[in-house]
């Protein structure tokens, strides 16, 4: 059945119905986030924050990237503020700090802030969000904002959407906002459950005020039914539609399905990941015609490779390009290209004359050592790999190749890389930590994005694999072959100053 839903019921959520100014007083360590003005990284964070759950806009030339602000062990009761990065060329950032605060109260809806997604329309730009808190009913509810400059907004309660009888209250989030110009309406997508399922439903609107509920948009086909599908996008690339979404769980990947038209039916590619599960949450966003992702790679508890996954961590950024069948593939973007191309740092050819052999329980290897890494810096490579594949080993220590715990293996005959957390020595009775889907001819071709403890390989430009490695940094690493290949490869490194 379908609904209305203008304007809510104040005494669900205790709402005040005017327009109040999204404003709050500052914790301290909101101010010092704002004393830093500019970040220059591959994969930005702010010092004393982490990024979550990117809300991407590009607009005038550049990317303003809101984002919830992870700040652990805070002053604050309310979590998640939204904050804004602003970039043209993906690694130089301005920083804004806090646009939409949360409110410091414990029964108000907006303890804690969530996902959401920003348009602009005319020149006032619209926000629309998610408030979640544990002692109010329903714990999430769909929240509006509106600014003449994108840093400064007023916040409109009245405009409260909460969840019908058909969705689940406590799962109620994510809203994605859409002008669909076949229809001449605006689409809001949001994360939520049915009838045990998750799903994405979809609302309706002509005014940006007066939302239709229209049911259940895209039902769950994941191997998961039950499994929330988070942070929904929806955009029209290259001749079609893309809605993308994450899994809460088992896989916790970015996945995309593909259609003709913006109702679907919606198609799953063989490779329907943007990455592995070392990034999370990515949203879609257009730069002109060319598409991108943009998502956040966990930190460990303890920086530590052997802690649990966070929540949040740094951003980063794929382009993505479409084949004839419409499979995404992801690439180094352009931008980021050109900063390391007009980066002064220094090129060196990474030679070794140390080659050992490798006992493993799956078979003897040759490994080649190589001396550790920059802090920053592209490390690219041209490896044959004539049978079987190839591992990077990174985190050694005294060439103890079959000790490495940091291995990334690259498998032929399976057309997958994986990342293993174990001895190398033993990885065939461990579960890999994440993985992607690529093919792998007679070469493997890399771009490896290195920044402190991460590393976000770019594989014969088709597939992009990110990874936390906090073993990494200041230690050598390897390559491993098996012992009757033909060892040949070609090694540069960027370093990036």
């Amino acid at each position: 059945m379908k609904k209305l839903i203008s304007v809510v019921s104040a005494a669900l959520l205790a709402l005040s119905l005017i327009n109040m100014p999204a404003w709050s007083q500052p914790s301290k360590e909101t101010l010092h986030n704002k004393s830093i003005r500019y970040i220059n990284d591959f994969f930005p964070r702010v010092e004393g924050s982490f990024i979550g759950d990117p809300m991407p806009v590009y607009n005038d030339g550049e990317f303003d990237v809101f984002y919830l602000n992870d700040v652990r062990g805070g002053s604050d009761l309310g979590v998640h503020a939204i904050h804004l990065l602003s970039s043209n060329n993906l690694y130089n950032y301005q920083n804004h700090s806090e646009v939409i605060p949360y409110v410091n109260d414990v029964d108000d809806p907006e303890l804690l802030l969530g996902t959401g997604s920003i348009v602009k329309v005319g020149n006032t730009w619209h926000a629309w969000y998610t408030a979640h808190n544990e002692n109010v009913f329903p714990v999430e509810s769909i929240m509006h904002a509106t600014s003449k400059d994108r840093l400064h907004w007023v916040k409109h309660p009245q405009d409260t959407i909460l969840p019908g009888d058909n969705y689940r209250g406590n799962d109620f989030r994510d809203p994605h906002v859409v002008w669909v110009e076949e229809k001449k309406e605006y689409w809001m997508l949001i994360t939520t459950r049915s009838e045990g399922r998750g799903v994405i439903a979809r609302y309706s609107s002509t005014d940006l005020k007066h939302w239709e509920d229209r049911g259940v948009f895209f039902d769950n086909d994941t191997i998961t039914s039950n499994s929330n599908l988070e942070c929904p996008t929806l955009v029209f690339f290259n001749g079609r539609w893309y809605l993308s979404f994450s899994d809460q769980w088992p896989l916790r990947l970015t996945q995309y399905r593909v259609a003709d038209n913006p109702d679907g039916p919606w198609r799953k590619m063989d490779n329907y990941a943007v990455d592995g599960s070392g990034f999370y949450a990515g949203k879609l966003v257009l730069k002109n015609d060319r598409l991108f992702v943009f998502g956040w790679i966990p930190t460990k508890a303890g920086s530590s490779d052997s802690g649990n996954i966070d929540w949040a961590g740094n951003l980063v950024v794929h382009e993505l390009i479409a084949d004839e069948k419409g499979q995404l593939k992801s690439i180094l973007s352009q931008e980021l290209q050109t900063v390391i191309n007009d980066n002064p740092g220094p090129v060196t050819s990474l030679t070794s004359s140390k080659m050992i052999k490798t006992a493993t329980q799956f078979g003897p290897l040759q490994s080649v050592v190589y001396p550790p890494l920059p802090k920053r810096g592209e490390l690219s490579a041209t490896v044959d790999i004539p049978s079987a594949g190839m591992v990077m080993s990174f985190g050694l220590t005294d060439d103890r190749v079959s000790d490495a715990k940091l291995n990334i293996v690259f498998n032929k005959s399976k057309g997958k890389v994986y990342f293993f957390n174990a001895p190398l020595a033993s990885i065939h009775q461990a579960n890999a930590e994440s993985w992607v889907n690529v093919p792998l001819d007679e070469k493997i071709e890399l771009r490896v994005l290195i920044q402190n403890s991460i590393a976000v390989f770019y594989i014969n430009n088709k597939a992009a694999f990110s990874t936390r490695m906090y073993s990494m940094p200041e230690k050598p690493w390897s390559i491993s072959l098996p012992q009757n290949d033909n060892f040949h490869a070609t090694l540069k490194i960027k370093e990036i100053i």
